[in-house]
């Protein structure tokens, strides 16, 4: 059985269209990744604007398209962040199902950090839970049942670039994880951090130097705090058009990768981690493994 996934971030519209193979993992089929950046400007009037709707929409047509080809039997659409925090969301998922047929899910927070849970945790095959980082273009999640920790904070890659956000407006923003990491400073012992989404994976990608993007040169690899602030300090030495150029990193995410990188930084700092691991199953892995129901 063929099935789909589609998440719309902050930032980009993606895609997953995968089976189950025998030995119970996930065979992808296709990966699809647009940048739309249906939350443009939500930051600042918590409207999604006409041209990030039509931008957006028009990419789940393809997506559509790639579905039907595929015959895709199964699937899901989710919206998350920006979607979730705009006060005409219900405008645009109507659009979407009169443009497309999609009936579209808003996640609330704790959803999104689920499903990015299973997603990473089925695609790592790890021997102890980890602590997941869905670090997105609107909003981080954090979650590990192990450790009881569930939480979702305003901060992405995209809204701190358009606020210009500050390490320590991070930080400050970071303070509800600061103190749940003080009151849990035992437990997080041999609970490795994983990181899932664009930010995290562009970095490794960036560090090897792809020409072209390939999940499996990317997909658990790890990143060190030292390797992070290199890499953060390549990014603010090169001006945009040069960030653009670079072999690893997506064009379109040139303008907020700074700040998102500024974000994982922060994050490792709350947390003393020394390092971290690199995810390329999250949220969209975790929606086929809920529709599978295994």
């Amino acid at each position: 059985m063929t099935y789909g996934a589609i998440d719309i971030g902050t930032n980009s519209c993606r895609l997953l269209i995968a089976e189950i193979c025998t030995a119970g993992r996930l065979n992808t089929i296709t990966r699809v990744l647009e940048t739309t950046r249906i939350g443009e400007g939500v930051n600042h009037n918590l409207e999604i604007s006409r041209e990030a709707m039509e931008r957006t929409v028009d990419c789940l047509r393809r997506f559509a398209g790639l579905m039907q080809t595929n015959q895709v039997e199964s699937w899901r659409a989710v919206a998350t962040s920006a979607v979730r925090e705009a006060i005409n969301r219900l405008e645009f998922v109507d659009l979407v199902r009169e443009q497309t047929g999609m009936p579209l899910d808003v996640l609330n927070g704790g959803e999104e950090a689920k499903l990015s849970y299973i997603g990473a945790v089925r695609g790592l095959h790890m021997d102890r839970p980890p602590l997941v980082v869905d670090l997105g273009g609107g909003s981080t999640e954090f979650v590990c049942p192990d450790l009881r920790l569930h939480l979702s904070i305003p901060l992405g890659a995209v809204r701190a670039t358009e606020t210009d956000m500050s390490r320590d407006q991070m930080l400050q923003q970071l303070q509800i994880l600061r103190g749940w990491a003080q009151s849990s400073e035992q437990s997080l012992a041999g609970h490795r951090l994983v990181f899932v989404g664009g930010t995290a994976t562009s970095l490794v990608a960036i560090k090897k130097g792809i020409p072209e993007y390939r999940t499996e040169l990317v997909h658990g690899e790890t990143l060190n705090r030292g390797e992070v602030f290199d890499l953060y300090d390549l990014l603010e030495a090169l001006p945009l058009d040069l960030r653009r150029r670079l072999p690893g990193l997506q064009p379109e995410r040139a303008d907020i990768i700074n700040k998102g990188t500024l974000i994982v930084l922060a994050i490792m700092e709350v947390l003393a981690a020394k390092e971290i691991i690199i995810s390329e199953s999250d949220i969209l892995d975790g929606i086929i493994w809920g529709l599978t129901g295994q």
